[in-house]
């Protein structure tokens, strides 16, 4: 038999207010004076693969409605604290016949729904400073919430940031716990945990450390962040650009380093990596959106037996949600796990008064003979409705990628989404 929860919480909430509005005004203005926010999504994935006759790999089906839903308190000054409930459900649409054999994992698992209290967390803000324990989204280079499906990578962790001058803020965290977003709970794990990840390590861990400075200007932008992948890697990262101001086209350079050695235990083997990277181009006039060009490069370090310097990357590689500039929904150069380089050329197009987003991009990533040399070709629109229909976005992602061997040489991935935010 299923609890109902929601209703408990629902009750419980009522009687809160109520009871509150004759012991104590103060405490009563301060519950009416909740943000409420979050959205409403439903979502359909579909991978196509071409069989061969060494690849019988059934083409896959997921479907979901889901969504979150956020209290906090409205005071953005002092003591604050917020909870955030997200879920994903299966609404009769997937296939779970023969051990789940036609769903797409990377949805929602093969849950028929997940509920989860992922934000629920205790903040003591200012205008240059932020401190917050708890259940949390964390966005940085490589520890981020890969928000592409129905909920988000999340975060049981301590975080503070300030602001010393203008422009610049510093921001340090410690990651306890991890939820990842097929996951209904927090656990001493990090994606490496999930069974089709590649490398896979289902023991436990001891989260990460982070500590990074973010520089931005009107022309010019730099990253730099130190990371401690507790008993798997120790990772220093720079990224940084320069865009010239111009009334017309303004072109503008992008570029990043990533050098990463071992830490501790080496759960997952020794670790000596290095990337590199650049990102060339030029925004287009009247806020038209982007056209650019991007190269990485990774050497050859057969540490570990793997030829990229066993690269390690616990918090966004089976998701491909890394920085590098050449990654793209579904591949990149660290979950290709392969020594080489890679290029992408692409355009992001804003039309229709910014209510219209089109990015088109082909990517090539030359791995051989470490890993299969792969072609990619995206697409990605999204339409953002407006007047009664505002907050609701159509979204559509179209990856075709030719090369992989094990995947019958070439696969297509159709992503569909329809959110609302409220």
């Amino acid at each position: 038999m299923h609890k109902n929860h929601g209703s408990k919480w629902s009750l419980g909430y009522a009687l809160i207010v109520s009871g509150t509005a004759y012991a104590d005004p103060s405490i009563d203005e301060w519950l009416q004076g909740l943000h409420v926010s979050g959205n409403l999504r439903a979502y359909s994935f579909s991978r196509d693969y071409t069989g061969t006759a060494t690849n019988t790999a059934p083409d896959l089906r997921s479907s979901s409605l889901g969504g979150k839903i956020k209290v906090e308190t409205a005071n953005q000054d002092g003591i604050g604290g917020a909870l955030g409930m997200y879920f994903a459900q299966d609404v009769g649409l997937n296939n779970h016949a023969q051990n789940n054999k036609y769903i797409n994992p990377l949805l929602m698992g093969t849950n028929y729904g997940i509920y989860t209290l992922g934000e629920a967390y205790l903040q003591y803000r200012k205008a240059d400073f932020l401190t917050r324990i708890g259940n949390q989204r964390i966005d940085n280079p490589w520890i981020n919430p890969s928000d592409g499906f129905m909920i988000p990578n999340l975060y049981r962790a301590g975080v503070v940031s300030f602001i010393p001058v203008d422009n610049l803020q510093i921001e340090g965290e410690r990651i306890l716990r991890f939820e990842n977003r097929t996951a209904s709970g927090f656990a001493n794990s990090n994606l490496f945990a999930l069974p089709y990840d590649n490398p896979h390590y289902t023991g436990s861990n001891n989260g990460s450390g982070a500590l990074g400075m973010t520089y931005k200007g009107d022309s010019a932008n730099a990253k730099s962040w130190l990371y401690r992948f507790n008993d798997f890697a120790k990772m220093a990262y720079l990224q940084g650009g320069y865009k010239l101001q111009r009334a017309g086209f303004s072109p503008f350079v992008d570029f990043q380093y990533m050098r990463e050695t071992s830490d501790g235990a080496q759960l997952l083997g020794a670790v000596d990596s290095k990337a590199c990277g650049a990102k060339m181009g030029a925004f287009l006039p009247d806020k038209l959106g982007s056209a650019y060009f991007a190269y990485n490069r990774v050497p050859v370090n057969p540490v570990a037996g793997v030829s990229n310097g066993n690269m390690l990357s616990p918090y966004t590689q089976v998701y491909n949600t890394d920085p590098l500039y050449t990654t793209v929904m579904n591949y990149g150069l660290v979950s290709a796990r392969g020594a080489g380089n890679a290029w992408k050329i692409g355009t992001n197009i804003k039309s229709l008064g910014e209510k219209l987003d089109t990015e088109l991009t082909y990517s090539k990533y030359n791995t051989s003979p470490y890993v299969a040399n792969v072609d990619a070709y995206m697409l990605d629109i999204a339409y953002h409705l407006e007047g009664e229909f505002k907050g609701v976005t159509l979204r559509d992602r179209l990856g075709i990628e030719h090369g992989i061997p094990n995947w019958g040489g070439a696969y297509v991935d159709n992503r569909v989404m329809l959110q609302y935010d409220f």
